[in-house]
């Protein structure tokens, strides 16, 4: 059997460590790279294109291909022929279900037990999408919890706009990071807030510290 080459891709060392280390219990898997920013794995893609990759979804600072979805839609629109893994701690269904809607392949929790990389791996073998445990597509309004719902309530941009806002950043700099007008941003963070109940951005950032809304 012809062995998977994957590059993996993590801010965090320790946890880029941990990854490797399960994957390469696999004897029909072969690391050819670890990653720690979105600029040194697309620097990596561009040499040696592997069979899949293995990103989180969250690694910050990095001003050229930023993080989030944007970084995700990057590599999907730049590598379309190479299969797609996705960590993150944001377990929110809307977006789960925009990262699938986009075209990624597969989908890992990162509070779920790291086994689960092996099981997606398993998973692509048999030429199938992996889904985490318990995943199951959202449905406008069929949330039981009302802070729930109004979360699901944001369109994808909006997610990203707020969760930019509550890592510090300006609405100017967030226009930079997603290749977007201030007034657009603007726009959707007043959205965004409206549809959340917030009425200040202390609110916002509280709200969403307290719902745990991004968990990172």
């Amino acid at each position: 059997m012809q062995k998977l080459r994957i590059v993996i891709a993590d801010d965090h060392p320790l946890l880029l460590m941990g990854i490797r280390e399960v994957l390469e219990r696999d004897p029909g898997v072969v690391v050819e790279a670890a990653a720690q920013s979105p600029s040194e794995l697309v620097e990596h893609l561009e040499r040696s294109l592997p069979d899949i990759i293995i990103t989180d979804y969250h690694m910050p600072d990095d001003e050229r291909h930023g993080d989030g979805i944007q970084f995700i839609g990057f590599l999907l629109r730049r590598f379309p022929d190479t299969k797609l893994l996705v960590l993150t701690m944001l377990s929110n269904p809307m977006i789960v279900d925009a990262l699938y809607d986009a075209g990624v392949t597969g989908v890992i929790l990162k509070q779920h037990d790291m086994s689960e990389v092996g099981q997606a791996l398993h998973t692509l073998r048999r030429g199938m999408r992996y889904y985490p445990p318990g995943f199951r597509k959202v449905r406008r309004g069929d949330q039981e919890n009302p802070v729930q719902q109004r979360i699901a309530s944001l369109t994808l941009r909006e997610f990203e706009v707020i969760r930019l806002f509550v890592q510090g950043q300006t609405v100017g700099e967030i226009s930079e990071h997603i290749s977007r007008s201030i007034k657009t941003v603007s726009t959707q963070k007043t959205s965004a807030m409206r549809k959340l109940g917030v009425e200040s951005n202390q609110d916002l950032v509280s709200f969403c510290t307290e719902h745990d809304v991004f968990r990172s």
